[in-house]
């Protein structure tokens, strides 16, 4: 969402907003600010009839006081996959979908087109660390040309709004439905695309890279990470671009905020944050580390109790599989809404717990921060996984710049 009002205040539009945790001294909330984007509580208060629409997320309640207010006044209501449809009206569209991977391959293709002088506009689900700064967020870009190149989500079917003009699906993977549905809603976004699609399973996307990158180093850790610039450079490729470039470009990639971002290090241990909050992304981050696993401790916070009570099997199937020598498990983040509670972190843990995994519930960041210090030696790296709870980025660089006095 702050990413929509970021482009549509740099395409000439005035914005205001509204967060339920709005935090003004911090990002995004500062950039904002800076565009001239007026951010109000989320009570109704924000909402006028000078405004000529409303636009909401999937995460948003039919309740929610902005809406309530909206609806009085008769104003356009619009899903923010049809606000960015009609930003991008009538241009050339790169959209980048899959259950994982889509952010770092959208980031990158924004960053290889732009060192290629594409000059494109860029709507991103994080930040490119290559433009980010302490002013800018980094997760979107407004170029001069006609292309943009897009992060389309599944989650809510929401990239099915779009026809784009050429798509990557990176992977498919359960996450938010069955594998059934998946394939399926896949398949019709496939074929709302004009050009060609390029579908990361249907080639060995890291082979492709690795062999064109003989006189470089690949910048980012991962195995997943290889798969997403492969699936990058082989659009380059379709497209018949300056192969040297790309590969060029790809090896001055910085990389994707809180996606294996080391967050500092401290007394011989290494802090990294990650998003992940998936059973294959959280797997694909804790096998991707530097380092083997019986030198990683890791924590994790479970991003709502649907997806936890939904994904419980997968997730402790992973975590059987990778063992990490800590593991610590925080309370679900919970951001205000209705939710239906049909499990908690207290009952994932005691599933962990029964499979003969040794996790340990804490009840927050205080009682985790004395616990990793308890635990962690020079040489181990700490992992932080999640997502949506702003506080975990910041914990890992708290954590960090604080250790050696902890």
């Amino acid at each position: 969402m702050n990413g929509l009002a970021q482009l549509a205040a740099l395409s000439g539009c005035i914005v205001s907003g509204s967060d339920r945790d709005c935090h003004p001294n911090q990002q995004p909330f500062t950039a904002l600010e800076s565009l001239g984007i007026s951010i109000a509580p989320q009570d109704g208060s924000g909402i006028s009839p000078t405004l000529d629409r409303v636009v909401y997320s999937s995460a948003i309640e039919s309740d929610n006081p902005d809406l309530i207010k909206a609806r009085e006044l008769g104003l356009p209501l619009l899903h923010r996959a049809e606000f960015l449809k009609e930003l991008t009206a009538n241009r050339k569209i790169i959209a980048v979908a899959g259950t994982a991977g889509k952010t770092t391959t959208t980031g990158l293709l924004g960053w290889i087109f732009e060192c290629l002088g594409e000059d494109p506009s860029v709507y991103n689900g994080a930040g490119v660390l290559n433009w980010k700064t302490a002013a800018v967020p980094g997760n979107v870009r407004k170029g001069k040309s006609d292309l943009w190149i897009i992060e389309v989500d599944e989650s809510d079917r929401s990239f099915l709004h779009f026809h784009p003009t050429h798509s990557i699906i990176t992977n498919i993977s359960r996450d938010h439905f069955e594998l059934d549905e998946l394939h399926a809603l896949f398949n019709r976004f496939e074929s709302q695309t004009s050009g060609f699609t390029l579908r990361g399973a249907s080639f060995s996307a890291e082979d492709f890279l690795l062999s064109r990158m003989k006189r470089c180093d690949f910048p980012l850790l991962g195995k997943h990470n290889l798969e997403n610039a492969g699936c990058a450079a082989r659009l380059c490729q379709e497209l018949g671009m300056d192969m040297e470039r790309v590969v060029d470009a790809i090896s001055r990639f910085k990389g994707i905020e809180r996606r294996l971002e080391i967050a500092g290090h401290s007394g011989g241990v290494t802090f990294i944050d990650d998003y992940a909050h998936n059973p294959a992304k959280i797997e694909a981050a804790l096998t991707a580390l530097p380092a083997p696993l019986n030198l990683v401790h890791a924590y994790w916070r479970p991003h709502g109790f649907a997806p936890l009570h939904q994904g419980r099997d997968d997730l402790i199937q992973v975590f059987k599989r990778t063992r990490p020598k800590s593991l610590f498990i925080l309370p679900v983040y919970y951001a205000g809404g209705t939710v239906e509670r049909k499990t908690d972190a207290q009952d994932f843990v005691g599933h962990l717990n029964s499979c003969g995994i040794e996790a340990v519930l804490v009840s927050d960041y205080d009682v985790l921060k004395r616990e990793l210090k308890q635990r962690a030696n020079e040489g181990d790296i700490i992992l932080g996984m999640g997502a949506r709870d702003p506080e975990l980025p910041e914990f890992s660089r708290r954590l960090a710049a604080e250790w050696k006095t902890i």
